[in-house]
């Protein structure tokens, strides 16, 4: 074998050494009035105006990053929890970079993110899962001085915070429109991953109006992007080419636990509405249809006699809920709202959500082929939504083992990437103080067992559960990324 590669060696270089012949027999042999013909005498002007503008092109970098670091900047959050055993750490969810070794004994956590400076005076825009909880909060400037901050507003919902340090004269990153942003269009993400300041990366727009990444009851319109982002970018500033903010970077979608090509920022425009309301109120109040609602599928549509299945289908109208005193009925089909179209589900949650309570809105719906305008009066969406949590509350009422303290939805579509293979359900919420937050549990860890059975659906996971009595023990079997665990439950008494 070694001959073999000594031989190889050999026939490289002896193939390299011909080239080098060839080339200087050519170059030897070039003629020069061959270069005053017409096809070679642009090649270098071309090559040397290509050049130009790709020096342009990095100078534009260069530059755009020299503007918009200086108002991104580093945010330590410190808070105590006490650890009751050891935790296994997601892989590809909130951009902490904090580590808690196992112990009975409070101990500090500690967490690094990143946030945007909106104004002169000191408000930061950042991530809501970067700051919540937090006992103490420190912010350090692109000029190496740090400040303590308080938190003005939280909003889990579009997992947006608002933090002040109390300094003047500090530099602002500008609002740009994101809503003019454009899929393909070159964008740069700053922030401080895994605790390295001020990190640039570069990217495109990979599409826009992504839903389906954060919670179930979330309001998400992400600007998806190949930027590099990982863990210590969230709350970070994603840019365009002229150096106005178009995002807040604030999830990735992985299963490795870093930057595998899909990163998710909140747009600006979302996160410059929602930053005003927590400044002005330090709550965000959202407006309610009280309606539950589905995109129209072909099938449906065929059956009710549409010719398409463009619209938003009213499934349902809660009792209690503005809907339930306005012409709305069940079945009907939001094609508009206030006279523009609606796109699907997502579009008419977020753009209801963005209204003040008390605001009137005219839907245009189908009914029965024909089409009708039923105006409401917007409520004010309650913190807990019924549409979204009523099924969840029958299954506690009627289940001992509801007292685990996990709320649970099958994999959809979002969520099944972040799994290669199987089946199963995943935790959309830990209730904090539960015996699932004790044992370890966490949101986004896939169930595929319960006892040894597998579980396929929530139907599924609810008909196995529901057989188990206060102080019963259960068994999950539990995937985190790649691996796979064992968690055992005791069912607690009422």
């Amino acid at each position: 074998m070694k001959e073999k590669r000594k031989f190889g060696g050999l026939a490289a270089a002896v193939l390299l050494g011909t080239g080098m012949v060839l080339g200087a027999l050519f170059i030897s042999n070039w003629d020069a009035s061959v270069a005053e013909r017409d096809e070679y005498r642009s090649i270098t002007p071309v090559v040397a105006a290509d050049q130009r503008s790709l020096e342009d092109f990095s100078e534009t970098f260069a530059t755009i990053a020299e503007r918009v670091k200086p108002a991104v900047v580093l945010i330590k959050s410190e808070r105590v929890v006490r650890q009751t055993q050891q935790r296994f750490w997601r892989p590809f969810e909130e951009f902490f970079g904090g580590r808690q070794a196992p112990d009975a004994q409070p101990r500090p956590f500690r967490g690094v993110g990143s946030g945007v400076i909106v104004s002169e005076d000191g408000y930061i825009l950042t991530n809501n899962h970067v700051v919540e909880d937090a006992d103490e909060l420190e912010v350090l400037l692109s000029d190496e001085r740090e400040a303590k901050a308080e938190i003005i507003g939280l909003d889990p919902r579009t997992d947006l915070a608002v933090i002040k340090v109390d300094f003047d004269d500090l530099p602002v990153l500008p609002f740009g429109d994101s809503d003019k942003l454009r899929v393909g269009e070159w964008v740069m993400a700053v922030g401080n991953p895994f605790g390295l300041n001020h990190t640039v990366t570069a990217g495109i727009v990979s599409a826009k109006g992504r839903g389906g990444v954060l919670a179930q009851n979330s309001y998400e319109n992400f600007i998806q992007t190949d930027a590099a982002i990982n863990p210590g970018n969230s709350g970070g500033a994603l840019v365009d080419l002229e150096g106005n903010l178009m995002g807040i970077n604030t999830a990735i979608s992985t299963r490795t636990g870093g930057y595998q090509g899909v990163g998710f920022a909140v747009p600006a425009n979302m996160a410059r509405n929602i930053m005003t309301r927590l400044v002005e109120d330090g709550r965000v109040t959202r407006g309610y249809l009280g309606v539950m609602i589905r995109n129209l599928d072909e099938v449906v549509a065929e059956s009710m006699g549409l010719e398409d299945s463009d619209g938003v289908l009213i499934e349902g109208i809660t009792d209690d809920g503005p809907a339930r005193d306005s012409d709305l009925e069940q079945e009907d089909v939001v094609v508009g709202l206030n006279g523009k179209e609606v796109e699907d589900t997502d579009d008419l949650r977020n753009r209801i959500a963005d209204m003040a309570p008390g605001t009137v809105v005219e839907l245009d719906v189908i009914r029965d082929g024909d089409p009708v305008t039923v105006a409401i009066e917007l409520g004010e969406l309650p913190d807990v939504d019924p549409t979204q949590t009523a099924s969840r509350e029958e299954q506690r009422e009627r289940s001992p083992a509801s007292n685990l303290g996990i709320d649970v939805m099958d994999i959809t579509r979002e969520w099944s990437r972040f799994y290669e293979s199987g089946s199963g359900v995943v935790i959309a919420q830990v209730r904090s103080g539960s015996v699932a937050e004790d044992r370890g549990l966490q949101r986004g860890d896939l169930i595929r067992e319960v006892n040894g059975d597998p579980v396929s659906s929530v139907q599924a996971f609810l008909g196995i559960v529901r057989q188990f009595e206060a102080g019963q023990a259960i068994r999950f079997r539990i995937q985190r990324g790649n691996a796979q665990f064992l968690v055992g439950l005791r069912v607690p008494e009422e």
